[in-house]
């Protein structure tokens, strides 16, 4: 959702960007003969201008809460069962000074909440599903692609949602992780599932989010789902990480779809 105070913003840069032009042009009229007939610009004309110029904003700052390798579909179809990996579940607590304190027992059942969610929709969709539990999550192997996918999912929230979109990655989503074919097949699963999520709050939420990735054996990041709203989840609450679970989830379809 747009922030109220963006479109301010842009509402009085598109009146300065106006007042600016009209004020040279009015000079330019003035100072050169063959420009005094130039028609002169009228409220309507400005009318019509702004609305074309905030539908272009708007439409830009729209986008869809998941991202598509542009193989996904032959890659999705060939998936019939999921290793779905501990999420990385982060609750901090906002301190009067600014700073924030890590709340390492509620991480630790935000992300026990969350996997489990994972599993449920996974299920629904009729995938069969494995999971890795905290001691497996310590192997060199899994410790390494979880790594990896951490800044691999920061680039790709910056660089596909924002705020320094590259069009390069919108048009074409391919992020690797390296193969991953090695833990799928010791573990009876053709697709491996991982997610990040964070919360900040005091009483209430005041930030959340949550990303899951499905990657494929050989290690491309073929679907990203990215929800957030502090409003209607709650990271900390089973209900509430359920639903945003399902909410970031909606678009996967079935198994075999």
């Amino acid at each position: 959702m747009l922030n109220i105070y963006v479109i301010l913003i842009f509402f009085c840069w598109s009146e300065i960007c106006f007042i600016h032009s009209y004020n040279v042009l009015k000079k330019e009229r003035n100072r050169d003969p063959p420009m005094q007939h130039l028609k002169k610009i009228t409220i309507s004309d400005r009318s019509i201008l702004l609305v074309i110029l905030i539908g272009l904003f708007l439409s830009a700052c729209t986008y869809s809460s998941e991202r598509l390798h542009p193989q996904f579909a032959s890659y999705r179809q060939s998936m019939g069962s999921m290793l779905v990996l501990m999420p990385e579940i982060g609750i901090f607590e906002q301190m009067p000074d600014g700073s924030r304190l890590f709340q390492d027992i509620q991480s630790q059942e935000a992300q026990r909440n969350t996997q489990q969610s994972i599993v449920r929709e996974l299920q629904k969709r009729h995938f069969t599903v494995h999971t890795a539990d905290p001691r497996m999550m310590q192997s060199p192997e899994l410790l390494s692609v979880t790594s990896l996918f951490r800044s691999v999912n920061r680039s790709i929230q910056l660089h596909t949602f924002g705020p320094q979109l590259f069009p390069a990655k919108l048009s074409a989503f391919e992020y690797d992780l390296g193969s991953v074919a090695d833990i799928l097949k010791a573990n009876g699963a053709d697709g491996l599932v991982l997610a990040l999520g964070h919360q900040t709050a005091s009483d209430q939420p005041s930030k959340n989010w949550l990303s899951i990735a499905v990657v494929e054996p050989e290690g491309r990041i073929i679907w990203y789902g990215l929800q957030g709203d502090h409003r209607k989840f709650n990271l900390q609450t089973t209900e509430g990480m359920t639903a945003l679970v399902a909410a970031t989830l909606a678009d996967f379809g079935e198994q075999g779809s």
